[in-house]
């Protein structure tokens, strides 16, 4: 049988207690099949999920990342699918709910919702859809807003926001924008499940990757040594708190 992992994502992609009996065939089906080619199955009925190297989540000392590793409402930075690209990791604290996306080209895709026992860890590109803002260890305009610590410019919380245009996301639906100029939601990284492990396996939703690599090459050059290296795709995923990574945390 595939890991629970894999049901997690079938259960994100496609539940519709109306189409029980065709769910339970596509079961069927994927439990002969390896998790990646499950996955790809499922991308392909959507038209927006890739896969990437299967990658582990893991603690700063190489050890496996666990649930209770996370802090509620603490951003975390990992790197996936290439070694200089961001993503947020974030436990939100309660359930969230698989939704459907839509794109202003009238495009929908089924966005998992949370994981974890408690539904609740959800994991996005912090690369801006807008102009590719990211994380750096400098600096970050891009960040989340805890409940209890609304945004002074837009008065919102519970959102990530880029300070350098105003691009407001909903992580806890599927990183909708809510407001300013971005016209694509944030890319979600796909989580799956294993034994109490989790692995990133891909990439749901319109990445930004192809740009942020013409954008900042010659700083992704600094900082790997050339672009290839910075292209490298990895298969361990090292979360760290934000706080820790980025030297000036910019909120507006």
């Amino acid at each position: 049988m595939p890991p629970l992992g894999a049901f997690s994502y079938l259960e994100g992609l496609l539940m519709d207690r109306r189409d029980f009996l065709k769910v339970c065939s596509t079961v069927a089906i994927a439990s002969m099949l390896d998790p990646s080619v499950f996955s790809n199955m499922l991308s392909a009925q959507e038209g927006m999920f890739k896969a990437y190297k299967k990658a582990l989540f893991v603690k700063e000392d190489g050890s496996p990342l666990r649930e209770e590793d996370l802090k509620p409402h603490n951003s975390y930075i990992f790197f996936y699918p290439y070694a200089s690209t961001p993503c947020y990791l974030i436990d939100l604290g309660e359930e969230v709910k698989p939704v459907d996306v839509k794109l202003k080209d009238g495009k929908t895709y089924k966005w998992q919702g949370g994981v974890g026992s408690k539904k609740s860890i959800v994991a996005y590109s912090a690369i801006c859809a807008h102009q590719w803002s990211y994380p750096t260890k400098q600096y970050s305009f891009i960040n989340y807003y805890p409940p209890d610590k609304p945004s002074e410019t837009t008065k919102k919380s519970g959102i990530i926001q880029c300070c350098a245009h105003l691009g407001v996301y909903d992580p806890k639906e599927g990183g909708k924008v809510v407001d300013g100029p971005p016209e694509v939601p944030l890319a979600s990284v796909v989580i799956q499940e294993e034994g109490g492990k989790f692995y990133a396996i891909g990439i749901l939703g319109v990445d930004q990757f192809s740009q942020f690599f013409d954008n900042y090459k010659r700083e992704l050059r600094e900082a790997y040594g050339s672009i290839a290296k910075a292209k490298e795709l990895v298969d361990k995923c090292v979360v760290m708190e934000a706080s820790k990574y980025v030297k000036q945390v910019i909120h507006c």
